[in-house]
Protein backbone atom coordinates (compact mmCIF):
# COMPACT_ATOMS: atom_id res chain seq x y z
CA UNK A 1 0.00 0.00 0.00
CA UNK A 2 1.09 3.28 -1.09
CA UNK A 3 1.41 5.63 1.86
CA UNK A 4 0.26 9.60 0.40
CA UNK A 5 2.65 12.37 0.59
CA UNK A 6 2.07 15.15 3.63
CA UNK A 7 2.11 18.37 1.61
CA UNK A 8 1.60 19.84 4.43
CA UNK A 9 5.17 18.84 5.97
CA UNK A 10 7.74 18.61 2.99
CA UNK A 11 5.87 20.83 -0.14
CA UNK A 12 5.03 17.59 -2.05
CA UNK A 13 8.87 16.49 -2.53
CA UNK A 14 9.68 12.93 -2.55
CA UNK A 15 13.29 11.32 -2.57
CA UNK A 16 14.38 9.75 -5.48
CA UNK A 17 17.82 7.91 -5.76
CA UNK A 18 20.25 9.73 -8.48
CA UNK A 19 20.64 6.13 -9.87
CA UNK A 20 17.01 5.92 -10.87
CA UNK A 21 16.66 9.61 -12.55
CA UNK A 22 19.97 8.53 -14.48
CA UNK A 23 18.17 5.46 -15.60
CA UNK A 24 15.40 7.57 -16.99
CA UNK A 25 17.25 9.60 -18.32
CA UNK A 26 19.20 6.98 -20.02
CA UNK A 27 15.54 5.69 -21.08
CA UNK A 28 14.30 8.90 -22.27
CA UNK A 29 17.31 8.75 -24.69
CA UNK A 30 17.25 5.66 -26.64
CA UNK A 31 13.14 7.06 -26.53
CA UNK A 32 13.93 9.90 -28.41
CA UNK A 33 16.30 8.09 -30.58
CA UNK A 34 13.58 5.68 -31.80
CA UNK A 35 10.95 8.41 -32.21
CA UNK A 36 13.20 10.06 -34.47
CA UNK A 37 13.78 7.24 -36.31
CA UNK A 38 10.46 6.44 -36.92
CA UNK A 39 9.59 10.02 -37.93
CA UNK A 40 12.63 9.98 -40.51
CA UNK A 41 11.90 6.38 -41.64
CA UNK A 42 13.36 5.92 -45.62
CA UNK A 43 10.11 4.07 -45.91
CA UNK A 44 7.63 7.02 -45.44
CA UNK A 45 9.29 9.12 -48.45
CA UNK A 46 6.62 8.74 -50.99
CA UNK A 47 4.12 8.45 -49.36
CA UNK A 48 0.91 10.50 -49.03
CA UNK A 49 -0.01 11.15 -45.26
CA UNK A 50 -1.65 14.49 -45.04
CA UNK A 51 -1.94 14.41 -41.36
CA UNK A 52 1.96 12.83 -40.65
CA UNK A 53 3.85 15.87 -40.72
CA UNK A 54 1.86 17.76 -38.21
CA UNK A 55 1.76 14.83 -36.35
CA UNK A 56 5.28 14.00 -36.13
CA UNK A 57 6.00 17.90 -35.12
CA UNK A 58 3.89 17.67 -32.54
CA UNK A 59 5.39 14.18 -30.99
CA UNK A 60 8.62 16.11 -31.80
CA UNK A 61 8.34 18.58 -29.76
CA UNK A 62 6.65 16.65 -26.50
CA UNK A 63 9.33 14.49 -26.91
CA UNK A 64 11.68 17.42 -26.59
CA UNK A 65 9.82 18.57 -23.67
CA UNK A 66 10.03 15.65 -21.87
CA UNK A 67 14.13 15.99 -22.29
CA UNK A 68 14.05 19.34 -20.67
CA UNK A 69 11.27 17.76 -17.62
CA UNK A 70 13.53 14.98 -17.29
CA UNK A 71 16.83 17.00 -17.02
CA UNK A 72 15.33 19.31 -14.06
CA UNK A 73 14.83 16.51 -12.07
CA UNK A 74 18.41 15.80 -12.14
CA UNK A 75 19.11 19.69 -11.17
CA UNK A 76 20.30 20.52 -7.86
CA UNK A 77 21.36 23.73 -6.26
CA UNK A 78 24.96 24.58 -6.31
CA UNK A 79 24.65 25.10 -2.24
CA UNK A 80 25.33 21.77 -1.93
CA UNK A 81 28.90 21.97 -3.28
CA UNK A 82 29.57 25.35 -1.37
CA UNK A 83 28.85 24.01 2.56
CA UNK A 84 31.38 21.53 1.21
CA UNK A 85 34.03 24.01 0.47
CA UNK A 86 32.91 26.43 3.59
CA UNK A 87 34.15 24.05 5.94
CA UNK A 88 37.41 23.84 4.05
CA UNK A 89 37.64 27.59 5.08
CA UNK A 90 38.23 26.74 8.72
CA UNK A 91 40.99 23.97 7.44
CA UNK A 92 42.63 26.92 5.50
CA UNK A 93 42.49 29.42 8.01
CA UNK A 94 44.39 26.93 10.33
CA UNK A 95 47.04 26.01 7.27
CA UNK A 96 48.08 29.81 6.51
CA UNK A 97 47.50 31.14 9.84
CA UNK A 98 44.99 34.53 8.10
CA UNK A 99 41.87 35.12 8.37
CA UNK A 100 39.53 34.43 5.82
CA UNK A 101 36.16 35.31 5.61
CA UNK A 102 33.79 33.16 2.78
CA UNK A 103 30.54 34.86 0.73
CA UNK A 104 28.43 32.71 -0.84
CA UNK A 105 26.34 34.46 -3.67
CA UNK A 106 23.60 32.77 -5.70
CA UNK A 107 23.62 29.60 -4.12
CA UNK A 108 20.09 28.24 -5.05
CA UNK A 109 21.37 28.26 -8.58
CA UNK A 110 20.43 24.77 -9.99
CA UNK A 111 23.06 22.43 -11.79
CA UNK A 112 23.19 19.49 -13.37
CA UNK A 113 23.94 16.55 -10.17
CA UNK A 114 26.46 14.94 -12.11
CA UNK A 115 27.99 18.36 -12.42
CA UNK A 116 27.77 19.41 -9.06
CA UNK A 117 29.92 15.96 -7.86
CA UNK A 118 32.88 16.75 -10.40
CA UNK A 119 32.89 20.90 -8.92
CA UNK A 120 33.69 19.82 -5.81
CA UNK A 121 37.43 19.33 -6.13
CA UNK A 122 38.16 21.65 -8.80
CA UNK A 123 37.02 24.39 -7.02
CA UNK A 124 38.90 23.39 -4.11
CA UNK A 125 42.00 24.09 -6.15
CA UNK A 126 40.83 27.89 -6.77
CA UNK A 127 39.94 28.15 -3.08
CA UNK A 128 43.34 26.46 -1.46
CA UNK A 129 45.00 29.35 -4.82
CA UNK A 130 43.36 32.12 -3.32
CA UNK A 131 43.54 31.01 0.07
CA UNK A 132 47.81 30.15 0.14
CA UNK A 133 48.90 32.70 -2.87
CA UNK A 134 46.30 35.53 -3.24
CA UNK A 135 45.21 36.67 0.50
CA UNK A 136 47.97 38.89 1.97
CA UNK A 137 48.56 37.89 5.62
CA UNK A 138 46.69 39.84 8.32
CA UNK A 139 49.64 42.42 8.74
CA UNK A 140 50.28 42.26 5.44
CA UNK A 141 47.03 43.52 4.60
CA UNK A 142 46.93 46.38 7.45
CA UNK A 143 49.55 47.51 6.00
CA UNK A 144 47.44 48.09 2.71
CA UNK A 145 45.10 49.64 4.37
CA UNK A 146 42.50 46.46 3.99
CA UNK A 147 40.30 44.78 6.59
CA UNK A 148 42.01 42.08 8.67
CA UNK A 149 40.42 39.80 7.38
CA UNK A 150 40.76 38.49 3.38
CA UNK A 151 37.54 38.15 1.75
CA UNK A 152 36.51 35.02 -0.67
CA UNK A 153 33.27 35.04 -2.44
CA UNK A 154 31.94 32.01 -4.22
CA UNK A 155 28.68 33.26 -6.88
CA UNK A 156 26.87 31.02 -8.72
CA UNK A 157 24.65 32.61 -12.04
CA UNK A 158 22.16 31.01 -14.86
CA UNK A 159 23.17 32.06 -17.95
CA UNK A 160 21.35 30.54 -20.92
CA UNK A 161 21.99 26.92 -20.81
CA UNK A 162 25.32 27.54 -18.57
CA UNK A 163 26.44 28.26 -15.32
CA UNK A 164 28.66 31.12 -14.18
CA UNK A 165 30.28 29.82 -11.02
CA UNK A 166 33.05 32.59 -9.45
CA UNK A 167 35.89 32.37 -7.06
CA UNK A 168 37.22 35.94 -6.33
CA UNK A 169 39.34 37.12 -3.49
CA UNK A 170 40.34 41.19 -2.32
CA UNK A 171 43.87 39.84 -2.39
CA UNK A 172 47.09 40.97 -4.12
CA UNK A 173 46.20 39.78 -7.30
CA UNK A 174 48.78 37.67 -9.99
CA UNK A 175 51.92 39.08 -9.86
CA UNK A 176 52.59 39.67 -13.90
CA UNK A 177 56.23 40.07 -13.75
CA UNK A 178 56.40 36.33 -11.95
CA UNK A 179 54.52 34.64 -13.81
CA UNK A 180 55.48 36.20 -17.28
CA UNK A 181 59.22 34.81 -16.24
CA UNK A 182 58.38 31.54 -15.34
CA UNK A 183 56.61 31.72 -18.67
CA UNK A 184 59.98 32.53 -20.79
CA UNK A 185 61.59 30.09 -18.50
CA UNK A 186 59.43 27.13 -19.98
CA UNK A 187 59.61 28.48 -23.19
CA UNK A 188 55.87 29.46 -23.60
CA UNK A 189 57.16 33.46 -24.90
CA UNK A 190 59.73 34.57 -26.24
CA UNK A 191 62.83 36.32 -24.15
CA UNK A 192 61.15 40.30 -24.37
CA UNK A 193 57.83 39.75 -25.24
CA UNK A 194 55.48 41.86 -23.26
CA UNK A 195 51.98 39.82 -23.63
CA UNK A 196 48.98 41.53 -22.34
CA UNK A 197 47.36 40.17 -19.28
CA UNK A 198 44.21 38.24 -20.66
CA UNK A 199 47.18 36.42 -23.03
CA UNK A 200 49.39 35.55 -19.93
CA UNK A 201 47.08 34.85 -17.34
CA UNK A 202 46.12 30.73 -19.31
CA UNK A 203 49.45 29.74 -18.88
CA UNK A 204 48.98 29.04 -15.06
CA UNK A 205 47.06 26.13 -16.49
CA UNK A 206 49.93 24.51 -17.93
CA UNK A 207 51.02 21.09 -16.42
CA UNK A 208 53.36 21.73 -13.68
CA UNK A 209 53.36 25.27 -13.62
CA UNK A 210 54.11 27.52 -10.24
CA UNK A 211 55.46 30.37 -9.40
CA UNK A 212 55.51 29.58 -5.14
CA UNK A 213 58.95 29.58 -4.42
CA UNK A 214 58.43 27.05 -2.01
CA UNK A 215 55.95 23.50 -1.28
CA UNK A 216 53.11 23.98 1.36
CA UNK A 217 50.36 21.27 1.93
CA UNK A 218 47.66 23.82 0.23
CA UNK A 219 49.76 24.57 -3.02
CA UNK A 220 53.26 24.98 -5.05
CA UNK A 221 53.67 21.90 -6.56
CA UNK A 222 52.09 23.12 -9.95
CA UNK A 223 48.87 20.46 -10.17
CA UNK A 224 45.81 22.25 -8.70
CA UNK A 225 45.50 24.61 -11.82
CA UNK A 226 46.15 21.64 -14.33
CA UNK A 227 44.11 18.95 -12.75
CA UNK A 228 40.97 22.36 -12.56
CA UNK A 229 41.87 22.78 -16.38
CA UNK A 230 41.31 18.78 -17.16
CA UNK A 231 38.32 18.96 -14.96
CA UNK A 232 36.69 21.65 -17.12
CA UNK A 233 37.39 20.30 -20.32
CA UNK A 234 35.72 17.09 -19.01
CA UNK A 235 32.76 18.86 -17.96
CA UNK A 236 32.34 20.66 -21.35
CA UNK A 237 33.30 23.79 -18.97
CA UNK A 238 35.69 26.94 -20.12
CA UNK A 239 37.79 29.00 -17.77
CA UNK A 240 38.30 32.70 -17.70
CA UNK A 241 40.26 34.60 -15.03
CA UNK A 242 40.66 38.30 -14.43
CA UNK A 243 43.37 39.75 -11.89
CA UNK A 244 44.13 43.52 -10.57
CA UNK A 245 47.68 43.94 -8.59
CA UNK A 246 46.48 44.97 -4.96
CA UNK A 247 42.80 44.35 -5.53
CA UNK A 248 42.40 40.85 -6.42
CA UNK A 249 41.74 37.82 -8.54
CA UNK A 250 38.60 36.47 -10.08
CA UNK A 251 38.30 32.93 -11.70
CA UNK A 252 35.29 32.14 -13.68
CA UNK A 253 33.99 28.76 -14.54
CA UNK A 254 31.47 28.49 -17.73
CA UNK A 255 29.79 25.19 -17.16
CA UNK A 256 26.97 23.86 -19.24
CA UNK A 257 23.31 23.65 -17.32
CA UNK A 258 23.16 20.09 -18.27
CA UNK A 259 25.44 17.00 -19.57
CA UNK A 260 22.92 14.43 -20.61
CA UNK A 261 21.05 17.13 -24.09
CA UNK A 262 22.62 19.33 -25.89
CA UNK A 263 21.41 22.03 -28.11
CA UNK A 264 24.21 21.70 -31.51
CA UNK A 265 24.25 22.96 -34.35
CA UNK A 266 24.42 20.14 -37.11
CA UNK A 267 27.67 20.59 -39.91
CA UNK A 268 28.88 18.37 -42.56
CA UNK A 269 32.52 18.58 -44.12
CA UNK A 270 33.20 15.86 -46.96
CA UNK A 271 31.46 12.48 -45.87
CA UNK A 272 31.99 13.68 -41.43
CA UNK A 273 29.24 15.05 -39.74
CA UNK A 274 30.01 16.82 -36.47
CA UNK A 275 27.87 18.81 -33.98
CA UNK A 276 28.69 21.89 -32.34
CA UNK A 277 26.60 23.39 -28.92
CA UNK A 278 25.19 26.40 -30.13
CA UNK A 279 26.15 28.19 -27.05
CA UNK A 280 29.37 28.74 -28.56
CA UNK A 281 28.22 29.49 -32.06
CA UNK A 282 29.20 33.09 -32.32
CA UNK A 283 28.30 33.27 -36.12
CA UNK A 284 28.01 31.69 -39.77
CA UNK A 285 29.35 33.05 -42.62
CA UNK A 286 30.39 32.75 -46.27
CA UNK A 287 33.70 34.17 -46.69
CA UNK A 288 35.82 36.56 -49.51
CA UNK A 289 38.47 35.57 -49.92
CA UNK A 290 39.83 38.86 -49.61
CA UNK A 291 38.97 38.29 -45.70
CA UNK A 292 41.20 34.93 -45.33
CA UNK A 293 44.45 35.85 -44.97
CA UNK A 294 48.18 33.18 -45.16
CA UNK A 295 49.98 33.55 -42.14
CA UNK A 296 53.08 31.26 -43.11
CA UNK A 297 54.63 30.48 -46.38
CA UNK A 298 53.84 27.19 -46.42
CA UNK A 299 50.19 27.96 -45.67
CA UNK A 300 50.02 26.06 -42.76
CA UNK A 301 47.92 29.21 -40.70
CA UNK A 302 45.43 31.26 -41.49
CA UNK A 303 43.40 33.52 -40.03
CA UNK A 304 39.95 35.43 -40.85
CA UNK A 305 40.01 39.28 -40.93
CA UNK A 306 36.19 40.38 -39.09
CA UNK A 307 35.13 43.59 -38.40
CA UNK A 308 38.43 44.51 -36.82
CA UNK A 309 39.22 40.93 -35.63
CA UNK A 310 42.38 38.54 -36.49
CA UNK A 311 40.73 35.43 -35.84
CA UNK A 312 42.50 31.98 -36.12
CA UNK A 313 41.00 29.35 -39.01
CA UNK A 314 40.83 25.73 -38.21
CA UNK A 315 40.76 23.09 -40.71
CA UNK A 316 38.80 19.79 -39.55
CA UNK A 317 40.80 17.77 -42.20
CA UNK A 318 43.81 19.81 -43.20
CA UNK A 319 45.68 21.47 -41.01
CA UNK A 320 48.25 22.54 -44.03
CA UNK A 321 45.55 25.10 -44.93
CA UNK A 322 46.12 23.26 -48.63
CA UNK A 323 42.37 24.03 -49.74
CA UNK A 324 41.32 27.05 -50.84
CA UNK A 325 40.86 29.56 -48.14
CA UNK A 326 37.69 30.52 -49.21
CA UNK A 327 35.91 27.67 -49.85
CA UNK A 328 32.71 26.44 -47.80
CA UNK A 329 31.78 28.01 -44.36
CA UNK A 330 33.43 29.20 -41.57
CA UNK A 331 31.63 28.92 -37.69
CA UNK A 332 32.82 31.49 -35.44
CA UNK A 333 33.00 29.86 -32.09
CA UNK A 334 33.75 31.12 -28.65
CA UNK A 335 36.47 29.53 -25.87
CA UNK A 336 38.18 30.66 -23.44
CA UNK A 337 41.40 31.39 -25.58
CA UNK A 338 39.13 33.94 -27.65
CA UNK A 339 37.28 33.36 -30.93
CA UNK A 340 38.16 31.08 -33.95
CA UNK A 341 37.02 29.81 -37.19
CA UNK A 342 35.96 26.60 -38.27
CA UNK A 343 35.72 25.88 -41.79
CA UNK A 344 32.98 23.16 -42.66
CA UNK A 345 31.02 22.73 -45.98
CA UNK A 346 27.67 22.78 -45.07
CA UNK A 347 25.50 23.79 -42.05
CA UNK A 348 22.78 20.98 -41.82
CA UNK A 349 20.59 21.59 -38.77
CA UNK A 350 20.18 22.61 -35.71
CA UNK A 351 18.83 19.60 -33.25
CA UNK A 352 18.67 18.53 -29.58
CA UNK A 353 20.88 15.52 -29.76
CA UNK A 354 21.83 12.78 -27.03
CA UNK A 355 25.36 12.33 -26.55
CA UNK A 356 27.44 9.50 -25.86
CA UNK A 357 31.03 9.77 -24.29
CA UNK A 358 33.81 8.67 -26.01
CA UNK A 359 35.30 5.66 -23.65
CA UNK A 360 38.83 3.78 -23.53
CA UNK A 361 41.13 4.94 -26.22
CA UNK A 362 38.43 6.41 -27.93
CA UNK A 363 38.61 8.92 -24.81
CA UNK A 364 41.47 10.51 -27.00
CA UNK A 365 39.91 10.92 -30.03
CA UNK A 366 41.34 14.56 -31.49
CA UNK A 367 39.56 17.28 -29.59
CA UNK A 368 36.08 15.17 -29.21
CA UNK A 369 33.85 15.62 -26.45
CA UNK A 370 32.02 12.21 -27.80
CA UNK A 371 29.45 11.58 -30.08
CA UNK A 372 26.05 12.69 -30.85
CA UNK A 373 23.14 10.83 -32.19
CA UNK A 374 21.30 12.31 -34.78
CA UNK A 375 17.25 12.56 -35.16
CA UNK A 376 17.86 10.24 -38.22
CA UNK A 377 20.33 7.74 -37.05
CA UNK A 378 23.13 9.29 -38.21
CA UNK A 379 26.05 9.78 -35.85
CA UNK A 380 28.08 12.94 -35.31
CA UNK A 381 31.21 14.25 -34.18
CA UNK A 382 30.90 16.47 -30.74
CA UNK A 383 33.51 19.08 -31.24
CA UNK A 384 35.53 20.32 -28.42
CA UNK A 385 36.64 23.72 -29.55
CA UNK A 386 38.88 23.91 -26.39
CA UNK A 387 41.11 21.18 -27.37
CA UNK A 388 40.41 22.64 -31.28
CA UNK A 389 41.95 25.96 -30.79
CA UNK A 390 44.80 24.31 -28.68
CA UNK A 391 46.45 21.85 -30.75
CA UNK A 392 45.44 23.61 -34.52
CA UNK A 393 43.51 20.26 -35.66
CA UNK A 394 46.79 18.41 -34.91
Amino acid sequence: MLTPVDKGTDGGLLRISADKVGRLMDLIGELSLSVAATVHAPELEGLELPNFEAASHRLSMIMRDVQDAASELRLVEVEEVFKRLRRMIREMERETGKQIEMVSKGADTLIDKLVADRLYEPLLHVLRNSADHGLETTDGRIAAGKSPAGRITLGALQQGNEVRITVEDDGRGLSYDRILAKAQERGLFAPGDKPAPDDLWPVIFQPGFSTASEVSNLSGRGVGMDVLNTALTTLRGRIGISSEAGVGTTVSLHIPLTLSFLDCVILRHGPRLFALPIDMVSEILRPQASSITRISASGAAEVLRQRGETIPVIRLDRPDGSVEPADGILIVATTGSGLMAIAVDEVIDRQQVVMKPLLGRLAELRASWGLALLNNGDVATVLDCERLVRKGAA
